[in-house]
């Protein structure tokens, strides 16, 4: 694999008979530390990142490369559009950068950074897509349930996201899979959904004001609103209701985990202690998925 831009690249056996296997030898924390000596990393990231971009960097350095960014390339000239990213990507390949860690949800920036194919390009993200998130989202749930063949899971909060499209995407590699859709605003791209019913996937619609669902499934994907004053307004009319708390945690099943992509806002409120919620081990998973990709890639 030379770029991964898309979610639908992924390949399930490619997946679980190499990545994640890699995944599992990265945890021992001096696994090839140098394996990256000399490498370079840039992360193009168009919109802001705090995750996604440190959790790239921190992949590079552990790995003994260089990672350099742009928190928000719009704000800077002469990059301040993706419209000609495929100069950008020639300008970075000329200084000797290895690779493209490329955010945008302008349509058709990642595509036209890879047909440049000056160095491989990874998306950090798309308007509706988020490929490494999907592979660290499925990476984890097979680590904490056991596998993705049958699972149920429940996809609560903003669905109308890249990080959703990119799960739910990624569940169609996978058989009997049973989602359901519980949101508080929004729905889940149609296309996406689509795709999945087509492959096999049985998608529901729930009301997320009633968590009754919730104590069926095997995993809970939380995935929060816009803004926090997004949230606050959701929760005024009561949209966002759902409390992540002692009482929601006993009524689940005793392997059922939570997980959510993305650092605490007040987005949701989450007040159980509890070893179910799996929000770090989670993001401890992205950052060993990302170390694989690049390991793959440039190794």
């Amino acid at each position: 694999m030379r770029h991964l831009t898309s979610t639908k690249q992924i390949e399930r056996g490619w997946m679980e008979s190499v990545l994640f296997p890699l995944c599992e030898k990265l945890r021992s924390r001096g696994y090839m530390r140098d394996a990256l000596d000399g490498k370079a990393v840039y992360c193009l990231f168009y919109e802001p990142s705090f995750l996604t971009r440190t959790s790239f960097e921190r992949a590079v350095e552990i790995l003994g490369g260089a990672a350099y960014h742009t928190e928000d390339a719009s704000q800077f000239f002469p990059v301040n559009t993706p419209r000609y990213v495929d100069n950008v990507v020639g300008l970075l390949a000329s200084m000797r950068v290895d690779l493209v860690v490329l955010r945008s949800s302008e349509s058709g920036v990642l595509d036209t950074a890879a047909r440049a194919d000056a160095l491989p390009i990874v998306s950090g993200g798309s308007r509706d897509d988020h490929p490494t998130q999907a592979l660290a989202d499925m990476y984890t749930l097979r680590r904490e349930v056991g596998g993705l063949d049958g699972i149920n899971l429940a996809v609560v909060g903003r669905l109308e996201h890249r990080n959703v499209s990119a799960l739910l995407t990624g569940l169609a590699l996978f058989e009997d899979a049973r989602v359901t859709l519980m949101p508080f605003s929004g729905q889940a791209s149609p296309d996406v959904v689509s795709y999945c019913e087509e492959r096999g996937v049985d998608v529901r619609v729930a009301d997320s004001s009633d968590p009754g669902p919730l104590s069926e499934m095997d995993a809970i994907y939380l995935n929060g609103p816009r803004t926090l004053a997004h949230a606050e307004l959701l929760r005024s009319r009561g949209a966002n209701s759902l409390r992540i708390d002692a009482d929601l945690m006993a009524r689940l099943k005793e392997g059922c985990v939570i997980l959510d992509p993305m650092q605490r806002s007040g987005d949701f409120d989450v007040s159980a202690q509890d070893p179910r919620l799996a929000f770090y081990r989670q993001a401890e998973n992205a950052l060993l998925v990302r170390m694989a990709l690049l390991l793959q890639i440039l190794g």
